[in-house]
C-alpha cells in the first residue's frame, strides 16, 4: 500500500521512511552482478557506495596499493560535483530513434479486458501467450522504427520507416483519433490528421486516455480524453475525436537564445509547435503530457493534483465541503524552474555539514533552492509515469554530466529523493551527479506507474525504487494475467524472478514497450539469419480476430460500455495518515 498523501514538504522523520535506496545491475563478462546501496536516507552515504561501485566498474584493475585511495576519491569535491554556471548544449535535438524491425506483441488483443476481467479459458487466437508478429499484411513488408504505449494505457501506436503512424487497442475515449469512440480498434489502423493526411510522424506519446503524435514538421497533435487538459489544445472540451494541433505557450527562440516567458505567463505569445518551437519528443501519463522542443525546452499540460505540471504548486482549492479541485492546465507551458535541496546546494560550495540531514531545517522541512543556471537548462529527454515525470538534461558541449530531475507524485520513493513525498517543481536527483557518472552519464529514462529506471551511457540501469532490474537479455517477470510476459501457451503467466522469453531467444529485439496487459517488440530483420529466426515466431492475421472486429463495430457509451472518458474520482481531501 502507498503511504498516506503528503501535501506539504516532507519532514525529517519522513526522510528515513520505507526506502531501499538505489541499486545498479550490470552484465560483465557474461556474468550478471548486482550492487545495491543500503537504503540510507543520507545522500552522502549513497554517494560513497555508488562511488566505490562505479570506480570498480569503470576503472581497469590496478595494483592493490592503488585501492587504498579509492574511498578518499569517492567523495566528490566542490569543484567537480556540478557546474554552477550556464552550460552550452549540443543543439538542436532530434527525435528519439531505434533500429527498424518487425512488429510483434504479447498479451491480449482484446483491449477491453485488462483491469476489468480475466481472459477466457478457451485460449482464443487473439490472446497472445507468446511473442507474435502482428498482421504482416497491414504493413506490406514495411519495417517499423518505434513502438509507443504507456504503463496505464491499453492502446498502442507504431511508426513505420516511411513515417506513417498506426494505432490499435482501447478506444473508448477516442484516444486513437479515428472519430467517434468505440470499445476498441482490433487491428493497427492508419492515423492521420484532418486536412493534413500526408503528414509524416517521428514520435508519439501514449497516455491512459489520450495520444499525442509528433510530426516531422515539428507540430504535435493530440486526441482522446481531455478532462484534465492533458491534450494541450487550449480547449475545455472533454473529448477530441480527431487529432488537433497542440497549443504551446512559452518562449520564442531567437538565434539560439530564449527571451521572455516564465511558467505563469499566460499572456505570452502563443504559437503552433511548428513555428520557432519545434517539438521532437512527447510523453504521456494518466492525465499529464510533456513535450520537448529541438532547443531543449520542456513543456507540460494536464493535471496538477500531485504537482506533475512542475510549476511549483497544485493550485488546490475547495469546490464544496469535502471536495477539492486543482488548477489544471489546458495548453503546453514552458517549465523553466529547476531546483535542488539546500543540502545539495551546500555541497557545490564545499560545505558537507548539511549533507547528513539532507538540507532539513529545524522545522523539519526539506528546503529547496533554484539552481543558478535554472532558466537556461536544456532538457534532452522526458518520461511520464502515471503521475510523475523524469527529465534528463541535454548533452553539453564541454562534457558536464547531464543532471536528472524528477517531480510529481512521490509514492514508493519513485522520485529518488530518499522520501515518499510529492515534488511540485523539477528537483535535482542529487545522488546522480558529479564524477561518479563522469564517464557513464545518464542518457534515457523510463517510467512505470510507480517506479523509474535510468539507463546510462555504458548500458547500466539504475532504479529509483526497490525491485529487480532487467538486463540486456530478453527476460520478464512479475504479474502477467493477460500473457504479456510472453512465456507461451501452457506455461506460467507470472514469475517472481526473471525468466527468459524463449519465443525470441534466436531473435534480436531492437525496441520494446510495456503497456497495461500487453507488451510490444520490434524484431530485427536485416539479414538471412534474422529472417530465419523470424520464421519461428508465430503470426496473426485479420481472420484470426473476427470476433474482435465484430466488437469493434459495437455500440458506444461510457467507459464501462464504451465512449466517454470515465469521470475522475471525486476528491475527498487528503487521505488520513495511517
Amino acid at each position: 500500500m502507498p503511504r498516506a498523501r503528503k501535501s506539504t514538504t516532507p519532514s525529517a522523520a519522513g526522510s528515513s521512511s520505507n526506502n531501499n535506496g538505489l541499486g545498479v545491475r550490470s552484465r560483465r563478462g557474461g556474468v550478471e552482478e548486482e550492487s545495491r546501496s543500503a537504503g540510507s536516507a543520507a545522500a552522502a552515504g549513497m554517494a560513497n557506495v555508488w562511488g566505490d561501485w562505479m570506480n570498480e566498474e569503470m576503472t581497469p584493475a590496478a595494483p592493490s596499493a592503488a585501492k587504498s585511495d579509492s574511498k578518499e576519491e569517492s567523495k566528490p569535491s566542490a569543484a567537480t560535483a556540478t557546474t554552477t554556471g550556464p552550460r552550452s548544449y549540443l543543439l538542436p535535438l532530434t527525435p528519439p530513434s531505434s533500429s527498424s524491425g518487425i512488429l510483434a506483441q504479447t498479451g491480449t488483443l482484446d483491449s477491453t479486458i485488462p483491469g476489468r476481467s480475466s481472459m477466457s479459458k478457451e485460449n482464443k487466437t487473439f490472446e497472445l501467450q507468446e511473442p507474435t508478429v502482428l498482421f504482416p499484411d497491414v504493413f506490406r513488408g514495411r519495417k517499423c522504427v518505434g513502438v509507443f504505449t504507456g504503463c496505464s494505457a491499453c492502446h498502442s501506436v507504431v511508426i513505420t520507416e516511411d513515417g506513417e503512424a498506426y494505432g490499435w487497442g482501447r478506444n473508448e475515449t477516442s484516444q486513437l483519433g479515428l472519430g467517434p469512440p468505440s470499445p476498441l480498434i482490433a487491428t493497427p489502423t492508419k492515423l492521420t490528421i484532418p486536412n493534413e493526411e500526408s503528414l509524416k510522424f517521428v514520435s508519439a506519446g501514449v497516455g491512459k486516455y489520450h495520444t499525442i503524435l509528433v510530426a516531422e514538421n515539428g507540430n504535435a497533435y493530440a486526441a482522446g480524453g481531455n478532462k484534465c487538459g492533458q491534450l494541450g489544445v487550449n480547449s475545455s472540451v472533454e473529448v477530441c475525436e480527431r487529432f488537433r494541433k497542440c497549443s504551446v505557450v512559452g518562449q520564442v527562440v531567437v538565434g539560439g537564445k530564449s527571451k521572455g516567458g516564465d511558467d505563469s505567463a499566460d499572456e505570452e505569445e502563443e504559437e503552433s509547435c511548428g513555428g520557432s518551437v519545434k517539438i521532437v519528443q512527447a510523453s504521456c501519463g494518466e492525465n499529464i503530457s510533456a513535450l520537448i522542443s529541438s532547443t531543449g525546452q520542456l513543456y507540460t499540460t494536464g493535471s496538477s493534483e500531485f504537482g506533475q505540471l512542475g510549476n511549483g504548486e497544485t493550485g488546490e482549492y475547495i469546490i464544496s465541503a469535502g471536495k477539492l479541485g486543482f488548477a489544471n492546465c489546458s495548453k503546453f507551458i514552458r517549465r523553466s524552474v529547476f531546483v535542488q535541496s539546500e543540502g545539495d546546494a551546500a555541497i557545490e560550495k564545499g560545505d558537507w555539514s548539511k549533507q547528513a540531514n539532507g538540507g532539513v531545517d529545524s522545522a523539519g522541512k526539506v528546503k529547496c533552492v533554484s539552481l543558478q543556471d535554472s532558466g537556461s537548462i536544456c532538457i534532452g529527454s522526458v518520461a511520464c509515469g502515471r503521475n510523475h515525470l523524469i527529465a534528463i538534461e541535454a548533452q553539453s558541449t564541454s562534457g558536464e554530466v547531464p543532471r536528472v530531475f524528477t517531480w510529481g507524485c512521490g509514492d514508493y520513493g519513485c522520485l529518488g529523493h530518499a522520501v515518499q513525498a510529492d515534488e511540485y517543481t523539477p528537483r535535482l536527483v542529487g545522488v546522480m551527479r558529479g564524477p561518479i557518472f563522469a564517464s557513464n552519464h545518464p542518457v534515457a529514462a523510463v517510467a512505470g506507474s510507480n517506479c523509474t529506471l535510468i539507463r546510462t551511457k555504458n548500458g547500466h540501469e539504475i532504479k529509483l525504487y526497490s525491485a529487480p532490474l532487467p538486463t540486456e537479455s530478453l527476460s520478464s517477470w512479475g504479474a502477467g494475467a493477460y500473457g504479456e510476459l510472453g512465456y507461451g501457451k501452457g506455461e506460467q503467466k507470472s514469475s517472481a524472478k526473471p525468466k527468459f522469453v524463449n519465443g525470441l531467444d534466436s531473435c534480436l529485439v531492437t525496441d520494446l514497450a510495456c503497456g497495461f496487459g500487453h507488451t510490444l517488440f520490434l524484431i530485427r530483420n536485416d539479414d538471412q539469419e534474422d529472417a530465419k529466426a523470424l520464421k519461428k515466431v508465430p503470426k496473426i492475421e485479420e481472420a484470426d480476430v473476427a470476433e474482435l472486429l465484430e466488437k469493434q463495430g459495437g455500440g458506444v457509451g461510457g467507459c464501462e460500455d464504451g465512449g466517454e472518458e470515465p469521470a475522475k474520482k471525486k476528491q475527498r481531501g487528503k487521505p488520513k495518515k495511517n
